[in-house]
């Protein structure tokens, strides 16, 4: 069926954005030692990303409403795909960070742009899954990133790496320009009349949200950026094996993708109810997720480490369908706006995590400190699952 293939189009476009998007955080050491960057420098060039993806988040994926997500996506995957290789040419710390923000412009609107084209195509008791699966395929391609990385730059350098991933993303986008089509034939392609922003963006249901997922991003961010550096540092792993470790708990997380929506649906079809269905995955998952940071900390073993960061990355993850498919649940026809305005949220929080964490790390002398405030953010964010209700949504 069509939208099957959809599918494995979206899956396949969230692969490419977490590849081209984790390659940085292996390249980092060495990116480091050639330009001569603290890890403070390196803590703001993750952040450049996050300023540029939250500024144009909303007004990107607005577009993706307004004129279709096939249009959007190829002026999205195309542009983090060419930023991706100009990464590779910078020669200075300010020309970095500007390159950096250009490709967290770029890649703005990507995924609310994605779970809209989702909710086109399946009715709301099997989003869970469909976007599980997307996310599935941003976790394995995060996962893959970091051994791909490894290798790349053994072969060509750190940046001729940037250069080989951007080139993935422009395949993407040819076949995207041929194939791809925003929603089945009897459905309008953009939609009319506009947008009610208040009604939207300050409807109660979808701001708890917008702040369980700003909890979830402070976590998350530390496997894309600092990882590599803590298994290097705290556990004296290789550049190779800490680039292979790091690549375990994103593994983990496309598991949890996977299951996290399938459960959801499971109950939401034996329970009747929908609000059930997203509740009890959505806590269940950020308090799991807690645990396995919680355990992290007293891991004296790089394996046991890993194994822990593994669990609570899988965990956590178990969340990320059910919140997305909420989120479309409440925009309704604005869905992918909606899912602009969360994740916002998201990169806010992603703009706070990287130095944050690097001030935290060296401050404590450790990456644990790092755990502690995940921990706290998990709580909060599977207590706030406690007050959402994906039954009303704010625009019908």
């Amino acid at each position: 069926m069509k939208r099957h293939g959809v599918l494995v189009f979206v899956f396949l476009a969230a692969f490419i954005t977490y590849l081209d998007r984790v390659c940085i955080s292996v390249a980092a050491p060495s990116m480091q030692k050639d330009l001569g960057l603290s890890a403070i420098e390196m803590g703001w060039v993750f952040t450049a990303f996050y300023v540029a993806y939250a500024i144009f988040e909303i007004p990107a994926a607005w577009a993706g409403d307004r004129w279709g997500q096939r249009r959007t996506l190829i002026r999205i995957v195309g542009g983090w795909s060419i930023f991706t290789m100009l990464t590779g040419t910078v020669r200075s710390y300010a020309t970095l960070l500007l390159v950096r923000f250009f490709f967290g412009a770029a890649e703005s609107g990507a995924f609310p742009t994605l779970s809209r084209s989702l909710s086109r195509w399946f009715p709301a008791h099997e989003r869970g899954f469909a976007n599980g699966l997307m996310w599935t395929g941003a976790r394995l391609g995060g996962a893959v990133s970091p051994a791909l990385a490894v290798l790349a730059m053994a072969w060509v350098g750190w940046r001729g790496a940037f250069l080989l991933y951007g080139l993935v993303g422009l395949v993407w986008v040819a076949a995207c320009a041929i194939w791809f089509r925003d929603a089945p034939a009897d459905e309008p392609v953009a939609t009319t009349g506009p947008l009610p922003w208040k009604q939207l963006l300050f409807n109660r249901d979808l701001l708890i949200l917008c702040a369980t997922y700003f909890a979830s991003g402070f976590g998350f961010q530390f496997f894309v950026t600092w990882l590599p550096t803590y298994l290097t540092r705290e556990h004296g792993l290789t550049l190779a094996r800490s680039g292979i470790y790091a690549s375990l708990p994103l593994l983990a997380g496309a598991l949890g993708c996977a299951l996290g929506g399938l459960v959801s649906d499971w109950i939401t079809r034996r329970s009747g109810s929908l609000l059930w269905g997203r509740r009890i995955v959505g806590a269940g998952g950020f308090l799991l997720g807690a645990a396995g940071f919680l355990a992290a900390v007293s891991a004296r073993s790089p394996e046991l480490a890993v194994a822990c960061l593994a669990f609570a990355s899988g965990a956590h993850d178990l969340t990320l369908p059910v919140v997305w498919a909420t989120c479309t649940d409440l925009g309704g026809r604005f869905g992918g706006t909606a899912g602009g305005w969360m994740n916002l949220a998201s990169s806010l929080s992603g703009m706070l995590a990287p130095v944050a964490s690097a001030g935290l790390a060296q401050w404590f002398g450790s990456f644990h400190a790092v755990f502690w405030v995940t921990i706290l953010f998990y709580l909060a964010g599977a207590l706030l699952w406690l007050f959402i209700d994906p039954r009303k949504p704010a625009i019908s």
